[in-house]
């Protein structure tokens, strides 16, 4: 197996793809937002004892769950380092008619004005911090700002994917979204991954149909494997958030080790009260 190239820093992301936030969106347009924030206010509220009021989207790309949210009420907020989401993440806000306070920003590197209930780290998007150190800083900001009994939730690929047993989820699929259609493949056979740092170089192609034309947007970039216990681990480590709850998907019913339902592998981590 061939072993990658090491990453140039601690964080990585397909800057290529990100960059095309419109096309970007369009790609994850089948997940089912309000159902997944369904989840996501569920689940934080098991762990506080009532809903949550005020929202952060981390890494947050179009902002869906911070736009969904904010529409059922939630004071909403994210954030994310490409310039080109943030604008697009604004703009979808403003035309759905909810209030969102967008930033841009590094998610290892930030602070809030005002502490939320809330934060997601969703999407795969935990898996660009390519460190411990980048993950538990990460984790010590989002604890800053958390409130007292605030939650965390983040959602990676299952630990199944990272050791072949099978897979999981899609690499590829097809969304078609006023009359423009975009393919995803999301990984190929020439990628590769370094098992002593569990970081994989990725290929990501989005093939676009657009008004009779066609254009493709490939990038390679660095994504590291999570197990359970790392994550795990590494909340420990942070000193600032315990490991609560552990999903197999954006589902309530649906358990981490559920040999045949878990597709995901999702964290609920929380600040403590005392």
């Amino acid at each position: 197996m061939a072993i990658p190239p090491e990453p140039a820093g601690s964080q990585s992301q397909h800057e290529r793809i990100y960059a095309a936030a419109r096309y970007y969106d369009i790609a994850f347009a089948y997940r089912d937002f309000p159902d997944e924030c369904e989840f996501l206010t569920r689940a934080a509220a098991r762990q506080m004892g009532r809903d949550p009021a005020s929202v952060l989207e981390l890494a947050a790309g179009p902002a869906n769950h911070a736009i969904e949210l904010a529409r059922r009420g939630l004071a909403a907020t994210a954030l994310d380092r490409e310039p080109a989401m943030v604008q697009y993440g604004t703009e979808k806000a403003a035309a759905a008619g909810v209030a969102l306070n967008y930033a841009q920003g590094d998610m290892t590197a930030f602070t809030l004005e005002r502490p939320v209930d809330l934060a997601l780290l969703l999407l795969g998007s935990a898996a660009c911090l390519l460190t411990n150190d980048a993950v538990i800083s990460c984790l010590r900001r989002v604890a800053d700002a958390l409130n007292p009994g605030g939650v965390l939730i983040i959602e990676l690929p299952h630990p199944r994917e990272l050791f072949n047993i099978d897979d999981a989820t899609e690499d590829g699929w097809e969304v078609t979204q006023d009359g423009t259609r975009v393919k995803v493949r999301w990984g190929s056979d020439g990628d590769s991954m370094n098992p002593v740092s569990q970081v994989a170089q990725v290929t990501t192609t989005l093939t676009i149909w657009e008004d009779k034309r066609k254009q493709v947007i490939r990038d390679r970039a660095f994504q590291r494997r999570f197990t359970v216990q790392e994550v795990d681990a590494l909340a420990r480590a942070s000193g600032s958030l315990e490991t609560v709850a552990w999903y197999g998907g954006l589902d309530m019913d649906v358990a981490i080790d559920d040999p045949e339902q878990a597709w995901r592998m999702v964290a609920v981590l929380q600040k403590p009260i005392g």
